[in-house]
């Protein structure tokens, strides 16, 4: 089979899922690029004051600094639970593995309800203990958000990585062994080889997945700063038409900064493949 020919049947294969992606996300896109132009969405002259405003706003600065930083702690704590997991339960049961991974479908809202009742000020496990050494929820390094997405995406990203440890993996640990290998030498040269691209590509998706998320910093994170996506939902609640001007390009700029996250991954893959 030639090369062109099987690019046109992989493009063939992905192309409902590549039309339904562009026209749910083009349409949403274009649609807030409109209003960020025209916040009433009359049709009348095009106006760039929503972008100086939001561009020039010092809370909006803070949020995207604040979302940047609550982004990477929680991208970075769900790859490494992840990864600890998929160390100590590579060689377990499927109904262990089941196990690990039963927060995978359980939604966000429900995860961080949870949270505030048991670990807010005033909580169950603050009854029970006579006072938490910690503050977690509406703490000011967003490390509430943290633990909620660590506890959602860890599971999401050791599903990948359990996926491709496969018995390959653990014959070419055996080997390794044999040879005289210790752990760390198994590791760096058998399992991460076969790992770091799902890792990756794992954590790509989650950190674009917290940018634009708003319920889970709504309801665990501080008041000060929010993120993007909180600062888009409290512009639209004080000023109806402006706000939500300010909001679309709010929106507009986490999902640019999704889309290049989503770029530096495909790179990352050619990159690896290659």
């Amino acid at each position: 089979m030639s090369l062109a020919r099987e690019r046109l049947q992989r493009g063939l294969l992905l192309a409902p899922a590549i039309t339904t992606l562009v026209v749910l996300f083009g349409a949403a896109l274009a649609g807030a690029l409109r209003q960020s132009f025209d916040p009433t969405l009359l049709g009348g002259p095009a106006s760039l004051s929503a972008w100086h405003d939001t561009l020039s706003d010092g809370t909006f600065h803070d949020a995207a600094l604040f979302t940047l930083q609550v982004t990477a702690m929680a991208t970075i704590a769900s790859a490494s639970v992840a990864l600890l997991l998929a160390w100590y339960l590579r060689h377990t049961g499927t109904l262990t593995r089941l196990l690990a991974n039963l927060p995978v479908p359980v939604p966000h809202v429900l995860v961080t309800v949870v949270a505030v009742v048991w670990l807010a000020p005033g909580g169950l496990a603050d009854r029970m203990l006579g006072g938490l050494p910690f503050d977690l929820v509406r703490d000011a390094n967003g490390l509430g958000i943290t633990l909620v997405y660590a506890y959602k995406e860890g599971p999401f990203l050791l599903l990948l990585l359990l996926m491709v440890m496969g018995r390959h993996v653990a014959e070419r640990e055996e080997m390794a062994a044999v040879l005289g290998g210790s752990s760390w030498r198994q590791f760096r040269h058998v399992v991460w080889p076969a790992v770091r691209m799902p890792l990756v590509l794992g954590s790509i998706v989650v950190a674009a997945f917290v940018l634009g998320s708003f319920e889970v910093p709504l309801a665990v994170g501080p008041t000060y700063p929010s993120t993007i996506a909180t600062y888009a939902l409290d512009a639209t609640q004080i000023d109806l038409t402006g706000g939500r001007a300010r909001a679309a390009v709010a929106l507009i700029l986490a999902a640019v900064a999704s889309i290049a996250l989503a770029l530096a991954g495909l790179r990352v893959a050619r990159s690896w493949r290659g």
